[in-house]
């Protein structure tokens, strides 16, 4: 079964499910135990972040359960909590699986650069204090097209082996009072978006130039690495099969 979620992750410690702490996982394993009555193993497209926010997060598991998707869809959106939802649910073959089968994930870190803090839009953007320029950051993002080695802006725990991946897109467009950095690649390192929404924050505010970010990133050490943007910014937004 395949089925689509979004959910806001303001008080989730994250997708994975762990000892302590709350996770999207975890709330959807557990209304699947009481749809079913069995322990179901579920494998979603991507890890995000505690804070980090999903509209189009992919899950993937095996049921015996013979319910319908149109079904289960409403039975999983009556027992998860408000802030996860199903938005829609098929049934796959069994070669199919969320994270091995995606060929790219879409991902977007959103800005807020006016001068008064967000009411409505608190813990989904980063409140940047002055201005960004945006035709510096869309500059600075062209060299993270490519495949490259993300080593110093991804997570230190990362395997090296695992630290090459093909960036599709960068791009830093203003819409409205939000200024949003819109990533296209076929993974995502943990801590890799946040470390480029930094660096691009950076060059936005006029701190550094922006072909500093393309030096950082040649530089392949993560002691080079910019401040880690917030992850109330962070949304995955889609998952390309």
């Amino acid at each position: 079964m395949k089925v689509v979620l979004e959910y806001d992750g303001a008080n989730f410690a994250g997708w994975q499910q762990q000892v302590k702490g709350r996770t999207v996982e975890s709330e959807l394993k557990r209304a699947l135990r009481e749809i079913t009555g069995t322990e179901t193993t579920v494998y979603a497209a991507g890890r995000t972040d505690a804070g980090a926010h999903a509209e189009g997060q992919v899950v993937s598991f095996h049921t015996d359960s013979r319910i319908a998707p149109r079904r289960l869809m409403a039975a999983l959106n009556a027992r998860l909590p408000e802030d996860v939802a199903v938005l829609s649910a098929e049934e796959v073959t069994d070669t199919f699986h969320a994270r091995y089968s995606a060929r790219w994930r879409r991902y977007r870190y959103r800005y807020l650069d006016r001068t008064a803090k967000p009411a409505l839009g608190r813990g989904r953007c980063w409140h940047v204090r002055g201005p960004l320029d945006v035709d510096a950051m869309s500059t600075a993002a062209r060299a993270l097209v490519g495949r490259h080695d993300w080593s110093s802006y991804c997570s230190a725990s990362e395997p090296v082996r695992d630290r090459v991946r093909e960036m599709r897109s960068a791009r830093v467009v203003r819409r409205g009072e939000f200024v949003e950095l819109e990533l296209v690649a076929e993974g995502f390192l943990r801590g890799l978006v946040r470390s480029i929404a930094g660096a691009l924050a950076e060059v936005g505010r006029q701190e550094r130039p922006p072909e500093w970010v393309g030096k950082v990133l040649q530089a392949r050490d993560r002691r080079q690495a910019p401040r880690t943007a917030p992850a109330g910014g962070l949304t995955l937004m889609e998952v390309i099969y």
